[in-house]
């Protein structure tokens, strides 16, 4: 099985997808090569160190739609077809099926006999499976989906999202977003060692006593950051405890009228050290995240890996898969202010319940963080192009 050649075609550089790929060009037992189809999308700001990886970034064309939610935008990179035969690949892995670029390879792949797996992290809570709009992604993906050696879908969620799409049976091998939860473990760890959580206090403007809840993100509207405020207001032990919310965006004004010159309502903006925001993370008593729509969210992920319960709407794909609702966090309704209030009264109210919820979803992120989604990307590829030889050998 040594010697086979991997071809990622990747949508964008995310950080909770480079740390996974840099393992798998590490570990492959063969050649790997990266593409993208964009260096970057609209909103999309991150500055990433790819060390030795050197991906290729296709030339190509981006289209947002009107009234998309979140910076997606749709990708057509007309060379594709010549960056795989250049290549040659034993195996690819096309991420999502939405691109006019992923057709292309895909088609790319069945012509030349050549296994592909398609990676997946919409569910039925976040896109809807009836409709017209299910109908036409079912006509025009629908072929793509049913001939993947195996999926790769975030969770249990996607996985049943993947297996609408007609009748398959493709191995599934749940293959999470997730950020270096091993960093941000260390970072929690150091701060705690050093006594630093007091000059971060200082730094942020957070009194010295005051328990934190905790929004991290854009403040847009699919994010409903409103609803954090609504529902830290609402909660009633939290009179002595503060909201910091850290982010920007065209939702600001409303979030401070809203807030109403509150004393106890912290704004940030954006904090571009990961390690302040994981240290943040890990003196918060729990991080809210009440989105309307989030396909993933690795905030959620970096926040328990920090140690730190999350209190989610169930419109967030990494909270439906992770958090398991009173043992290491809690989900609510989407746009349930009582609901994200009666879990922060839960948590304030009791520390320890706070320590062991806290405790138990570290415990999570870590089991499915890096070396998880790659170990199981490398075993769904290694098996595909076990089964594309035998059948060589067979045929």
């Amino acid at each position: 099985m040594t010697g086979k050649r991997l071809y990622y075609l990747d949508d964008i550089p995310t950080p909770y997808r480079l740390g996974v790929q840099k393992r798998v060009a590490d570990e492959w037992p063969g050649a790997f090569r990266l593409a993208y189809c964009a260096r970057s999308e609209p909103g999309r700001d991150w500055t990433l160190d790819f060390g030795d990886l050197k991906p290729d970034i296709l030339e190509g064309h981006q289209w947002r739609p009107a009234g998309q939610v979140n910076p997606f935008s749709i990708k057509w990179n007309p060379g594709v077809g010549n960056a795989l035969a250049a290549f040659k690949p034993d195996v690819v892995i096309l991420s999502g099926y939405v691109h006019p670029t992923m057709w292309a390879a895909a088609r790319w792949c069945r012509r030349n006999g050549v296994p592909y797996g398609i990676s997946c992290e919409t569910s039925a809570r976040s896109s809807s499976t009836s409709g017209w709009r299910w109908f036409v992604k079912r006509v025009v993906a629908g072929w793509m989906v049913r001939g993947m050696a195996f999926g790769l879908p975030v969770g249990r969620e996607a996985g049943d999202y993947l297996a609408r799409f007609g009748p398959s049976n493709a191995p599934m091998h749940f293959f999470p977003n997730t950020p270096d939860t091993s960093t941000i473990v260390a970072e929690a760890k150091r701060l705690a060692e050093v006594g630093g959580e007091g000059p971060l206090r200082a730094e942020l403007g957070i009194p010295s006593n005051a328990p934190i809840l905790l929004f991290v993100g854009r403040l847009i509207d699919a994010k409903r950051p409103l609803d954090a405020i609504k529902a830290f207001r609402r909660a009633r032990s939290a009179e002595d405890a503060v909201l910091v919310i850290v982010g920007d965006g065209d939702q600001m004004g409303v979030l401070r009228e809203a807030s109403a010159g509150d004393p106890r309502v912290i704004f940030t903006g954006w904090l571009k050290d990961p390690a302040l925001i994981a240290g943040l993370m890990s003196i918060a008593t729990a991080m809210i995240l009440p989105s309307s729509h989030e396909p993933w969210g690795a905030v959620v992920n970096e926040a328990m890996a920090a140690g730190t319960p999350v209190i989610s709407s169930d419109r967030v794909g990494a909270a439906t898969e992770l958090v398991q609702d009173g043992e290491n966090g809690y989900l609510v309704p989407v746009g349930e202010i009582g609901g994200y209030a009666q879990a922060i009264e839960k948590l304030l109210a009791d520390p320890a319940l706070a320590a062991g919820l806290g405790a138990a979803a570290r415990a999570t992120a870590i089991a499915q963080g890096e070396e998880f989604a790659a170990n199981n990307l490398i075993s769904g590829a290694l098996a595909a192009t076990k089964q594309r030889t035998e059948e060589s050998l067979n045929g």
